[in-house]
């Protein structure tokens, strides 16, 4: 079952009228794009309780936070959750070409610079690139939005150690930036995710995700990944390192095995969501 994320975003187009000719005034046209949703091919999207208002929900049913449409690299609008028409956009564009693009998320810490977004944590991000060409005939479109982001899963398979007190996962290029114009993820580099493991002691099957953004919306890329886990003093204790992930956008790499009771370097490949790429260590 799919789960629609629908936007109406109304586009007024405004026609300059020569001020050496005595005719009347053009009328101004509308062009209204209906963006209706992203797919999952292999999970299910359900979001109860929500008819006929637009549905602005990642795909566990958590809010949307943000929606912002780019000319380019210039910001046309950027609106949040808690305006009452959240999810109508209006827009005043000149006639001529235009290169829109519509970006919606619930990441956190946004900014925006130098035609890039970034962030301080990385949520799912939705986005579609919609040339549009502005006339006095400019007709009404549909606008799907797709998943640009990716996500790493890790589940360690065995029990958390008593002197477990820190996990931190690193991911090396991790791609911290989007640019606007192209959705594709940029800024890569080694980027380290810590965070408390104190609480798992004794407890296995325990999974982590990050969310990724990627270089490319159509092609997969390599990332080195590992996996520490320190003690309350901070040395390292337990760590597994892979190179060469296979990741991608709008796929889920999911790696598992058992961290604190040998290591397996066996990795291999099963794609889902829209892969998913399981190894193991």
């Amino acid at each position: 079952m799919k789960n629609y994320l629908v936007i109406a975003a109304f586009v007024a187009a405004f026609v300059a009228c020569s001020n050496t000719q005595k005719d009347e005034p053009k009328q101004a046209r509308t062009v209204v794009f209906r963006v209706s949703g992203f797919d999952v091919e292999t999970e299910g999207m359900t979001v109860a309780g929500r008819r006929g208002a637009p549905i602005l929900d990642d795909e566990n049913g958590t809010a949307l936070t943000d929606i912002y449409v780019f000319d380019g690299t210039e910001q046309l609008t950027h609106q949040t959750s808690d305006a009452a028409d959240f999810g109508t956009v209006t827009l005043n564009l000149a006639q001529g070409a235009h290169s829109l693009s519509f970006i919606a998320t619930r990441s956190s810490g946004i900014g925006y610079a130098d035609g890039k977004m970034t962030f301080t944590s990385i949520r799912p991000i939705f986005g579609k690139l919609v040339p549009l060409t502005v006339s006095g005939t400019t007709a009404a479109q549909s606008v799907v939005l797709d998943r640009l982001t990716g996500q790493l899963v890790v589940t360690i398979n065995d029990a958390f150690p008593a002197d477990a007190a820190e996990i931190a996962f690193t991911v090396s290029p991790k791609y911290e930036a989007l640019d606007v114009a192209t959705l594709c993820g940029t800024d890569g580099m080694s980027n380290t995710f810590r965070v408390s493991c104190a609480g798992k002691v004794g407890s296995s099957g325990q999974t982590y995700r990050l969310n990724t953004l990627a270089p490319s919306l159509t092609d997969e890329y390599t990332a080195d990944v590992s996996i520490t886990v320190y003690n309350a003093g901070g040395t390292a204790i337990h760590s597994v390192a892979l190179t060469s992930v296979r990741m991608a956008g709008n796929t889920k790499t999911m790696l598992s095995g058992n961290l604190f009771a040998g290591q397996k370097a066996n990795v291999t490949v099963n794609h889902g969501w829209n892969s998913d790429i399981v190894g193991t260590f």
